[in-house]
Parts: C-alpha cells; sequence; structure tokens
C-alpha cells in the first residue's frame, strides 16, 4: 500500500477529499486503486504490482489549485512526505524538459535557471529535515511552487524559441485560428465577430439536435450555417459525427442502448446522411469524438475500433477527397482508472494508427476549470508535455476544442454518487482577466508545435447548451471578454511576422 503524510499550516490534515484523486502507473496509464483518507494519512490500496504515483488537486497560493503528481513510488510501510513527493517529481520533470527542449543553454539569470536553483535548494532542505515533517513539508511547498513557476517558464520560453523558427520557416498554416458556435445562436449577431477575428467556424453536428426523435430530421440550423461559411468564404469544421457524450446523443437511442448491431446500423444511416448532405462545403470531418472514454454506451474493444472504423471509412466513401479527424477527449485519461471498459487516451491512439485506418490527422479537446470528470485544472507544463506526446504518432494535430471559464465555477455535485468535484484554477480564480492570459499562453504553446495545425477556441459567444459556462470569448449580450482582445492581437501579430 501506498501511504502519503498530509499537512495543511503545519499540522496534519484534519481533512482531505479523495474522490478527485487517481493512481498513475507506468506510461502514465491511470490505475484503479481504493483511495481514502485518515488521521492526516492518505492511503492507497491498488490491484496491480509496481510503482505507481499518485495524481491529486493541490492548493498554492502562488500557483493556483492543480492537478499534481507524485513520482512512481513503490509501496512501503512508512508514509511518504505528499509535498516531499509533488516537488521530487515536478523537479524532475522540469530537467528532463530542459533536456528534451535543448534548454540548458538558458542564461544564469534567466527567471526559470534562477527558480529551478532556488527550487533545488529548498527541495534538499526538506529532505535534510525529513524527522521533522512540519518543517519539511514547509519547505517543500516553497520549492513546489518555485518548481511549478520554473516549469511554466521553462515551456513558455521553449514556445518563444519554437515559435520565432515556425515564424521564419513560414510554415505556420494561416486557418489557425477557429472557434465553435452553437447552432441555435443568432447568426447575423456573430458575423461580424467570426469574420474579422476567425479563419474558420467549427459547427457541431449534434446527433440529438439533427435527429431529435427517429427518422424526424431537423437540418435547418445546420443547413443555414454551412451556407453563411461557404457564401463568406469561410473553411467549415464540422462535427463530431459520432459521439456518445451525453449531451450529443438522442433520448431515443437508448432504447438500443445493449444491441450493437443496431446501433451500428443507425449510425451506419447518421454518419452517411450528413456526410453526403455537407460533403461539398465542409473542408474538414472531426468523425468521430471520445469513444475511447466509453463512459455512456458500454461497448468492448473490438466494437470501439469497429465504430472508429467504420465512421471513417463510411465518410471516405460518401466524400473521397475528405480530410478526416479521429478526435481525443480527457486526453490525461483519468477516467480509466474507474472504467476499465476504456482505452487510455494514447493507447487508442496507436491501436487506430496501427489498424490501418486512414484518417488524416488527431483532434485533441482540452476543457478544464469545470466541475466534471476530465477538466481539472493543468499547468502549462503538462499541456505541452501532452503535446509533445502525441507528436510521437507522427500524424497532424488539430486542438479541435479548447476551453476555459471566465469566471469560477460553482462545485456541484456529480451525478453518480453525489460526490462533490473541483475544478481547479490557474494561477488566480478563473475570471475574464485569466482566461486571456491563459489563452494567450496555450496558444503560445499549442503554436509552437510545427505539428499542430490549428487551435479552436470551444465556444465564440457563452449560451445556454455549452459544455462549459462562461467559456465564451463573447458574453450572452454580445459584449466582447478580454480574451477576444488577446486572441485578436495575437493573430494580427503572427500573420504579420509569418
Amino acid at each position: 500500500m501506498l501511504k502519503f503524510l498530509l499537512f495543511n499550516n503545519g499540522e496534519r490534515a484534519t481533512e482531505w477529499r479523495s474522490s478527485d484523486a487517481y493512481l498513475v502507473g507506468a506510461d502514465d496509464v491511470a490505475v484503479k486503486a481504493n483511495i481514502a483518507f485518515a488521521d492526516g494519512v492518505i492511503s492507497c490500496e491498488k490491484n496491480t504490482v509496481g510503482p505507481a504515483a499518485l495524481s491529486l488537486p493541490y492548493s498554492l497560493d502562488e500557483t493556483g489549485e492543480l492537478m499534481l503528481q507524485t513520482c512512481l513510488l513503490p509501496e512501503r510501510d512508512d508514509p511518504y512526505m505528499l509535498t516531499v513527493e509533488l516537488a521530487r517529481h515536478r523537479l524532475m520533470k522540469v530537467i528532463s524538459k530542459q533536456e528534451d527542449w535543448g534548454l540548458y543553454d538558458l542564461e544564469d539569470d534567466h527567471p526559470a535557471a534562477m527558480r529551478i536553483r532556488v527550487a533545488t535548494q529548498k527541495f534538499v532542505e526538506a529532505l535534510s529535515l525529513i524527522d521533522k515533517p512540519a518543517e519539511a513539508d514547509k519547505l517543500a511547498r516553497q520549492a513546489l511552487a518555485l518548481g511549478i513557476d520554473a516549469s511554466e517558464e521553462l515551456a513558455l520560453a521553449q514556445a518563444e524559441r519554437q515559435l520565432s523558427k515556425r515564424l521564419e520557416k513560414g510554415n505556420l498554416t494561416r486557418h489557425a485560428f477557429g472557434c465553435g458556435i452553437s447552432l441555435k445562436q443568432d447568426l447575423e449577431a456573430l458575423t461580424p465577430t467570426l469574420l474579422k477575428n476567425f479563419d474558420y467556424v467549427r459547427l457541431p453536428t449534434p446527433w440529438r439536435e439533427l435527429e431529435p426523435n427517429e427518422q424526424e430530421y431537423n437540418l435547418k440550423p445546420l443547413d443555414r450555417w454551412c451556407h453563411w461559411a461557404y457564401t463568406n468564404r469561410i473553411p467549415i469544421v464540422a462535427g463530431p459525427i459520432v459521439s456518445f457524450a451525453p449531451h450529443v446523443v438522442p433520448d431515443w437511442l437508448y432504447i438500443w442502448q445493449h444491441d450493437y448491431d443496431t446501433v451500428r446500423d443507425l449510425l451506419y444511416e447518421h454518419v452517411e446522411r450528413v456526410v453526403r448532405r455537407y460533403g461539398k462545403v465542409v473542408s474538414l470531418w472531426n468523425v468521430v469524438s471520445g469513444l475511447h472514454v466509453n463512459d455512456n454506451f458500454s461497448f468492448n474493444f473490438e466494437q470501439l475500433m469497429d465504430l472508429t472504423r467504420m465512421a471513417v471509412m463510411l465518410t471516405k466513401k460518401a466524400q473521397p477527397n475528405a480530410k478526416t479527424l479521429i478526435e481525443i477527449t480527457h486526453p490525461f485519461g483519468e477516467y480509466y482508472a474507474n472504467n476499465t471498459q476504456s482505452i487510455p487516451p494514447l493507447m487508442y491512439a496507436e491501436m487506430v494508427l496501427q489498424s490501418g485506418i486512414p484518417f488524416d490527422g488527431f483532434g485533441l479537446k482540452v476543457l478544464m476549470g469545470q466541475p466534471k470528470s476530465g477538466q481539472f485544472t493543468r499547468d502549462l507544463m503538462q499541456l505541452s508535455a501532452l503535446l509533445d506526446r502525441f507528436h510521437g504518432l507522427g500524424k497532424p494535430m488539430y486542438v479541435t476544442a479548447v476551453g476555459v471559464p471566465s469566471k469560477l465555477v460553482e462545485i456541484e455535485p456529480t451525478e453518480d454518487n453525489g460526490t462533490p468535484l473541483r475544478s481547479g484554477y490557474w494561477r488566480k480564480p478563473w475570471s475574464g482577466v485569466v482566461q486571456g492570459k491563459w489563452l494567450e499562453a496555450f496558444y503560445n504553446v499549442c503554436l509552437s508545435k510545427t505539428f499542430v495545425e490549428s487551435v479552436a477556441w470551444l465556444d465564440l459567444a457563452d449560451h445556454a447548451d455549452s459544455e462549459m459556462p462562461d467559456a465564451g470569448l463573447i458574453k450572452g449580450d454580445m459584449q466582447p471578454k478580454r480574451a477576444l482582445s488577446h486572441l485578436a492581437t495575437m493573430r494580427s501579430s503572427l500573420y504579420e511576422d509569418a
């Protein structure tokens, strides 16, 4: 069993919520485990052999409330000091990414280099006082905060270098900035902002809205948006066509929830109908999204791969020149700790490649800051390292939907057991200012990667049916938020330099 000693303000913690934590094994794959808390000690009983790491939300005044991780650790009787292990992992990641990114030549007075030195010193001091846990915890917290600061500065330094090189070589696409809309939104009200600030529009194709009742279709809203985009020569990224997310699946489909063959036949008809109707105006199809999570309809591995293959092949058949994406959601794979019928995100991506399915790139959906599974806040180094891992797959990457809220989302109970989830926040509680600064930093990281073709914000404007409330760049009354200004300034600057 793994045990961790948790302190709060110099004393053993008396409260801690285990619902947000999970274990990670080799290759960053989540591990099923029973995690409990008592008498200031977090106990983790796993069902697998070998070392594991604890991943959990951790709050620091300097850096915000982020999902952090320890190193892989062997089981032992004595508890590890949690903050010491969090700091150890962060410093190891900093050193590792310095090597990966070739950033050993930073000037001694570079903020990242200075913080790495001080963080290392604090960590060593914490280790020397490990028999005085309260003092060790205080020093380890300081080392951890400095380590997170250093890692984010390192990620931004890498982004600045690589983006400059990309602009010099002229390989930044002229369609790098996109955004999503809701089919129910006022097209005329959004048109000026869309035409001025974005290179393409992401049009959703939710089965629930397109076919609210079996064999009864409501295609006029999508028709209208497609006609507008085609008339204004705005490229369209459409989809996902196939998704089993609760907000996408029509209610009538649940009748066939345990009849795979019928679901497959209905999907076949749906994909064919959508692609044949809109294929002439759509530039890029987001064909399947989040099948690997497998948290709504329960399919086995062979069925998940069959659906992926069928949907992509049918899209290519209906539109031979179609460009197709397979979208990865929940990219850190937390869900696998509680659902062994799912597939870890990178494993799913590798399986898709090995199967020979003829698709053109991976989509990546990154939503953070909402109290829902898989949407806890991560820091910039974690996000940059995530993108690097997908680069190893050898396919272009499209960030198909990204969003963080413009205000702190209230904690709500989950649907299954009533246990509240946390959302976390970056640096300061979410606000319009924080949203804008995060957008600028994340876009710099993404567009510095030569394999990232484009980035699309989740929603242009707030609306009632959004996957993430208050994540739009425009308020519901059409007043712009600060984040829109950040995006517009960045887009103008990058295209001038390209």
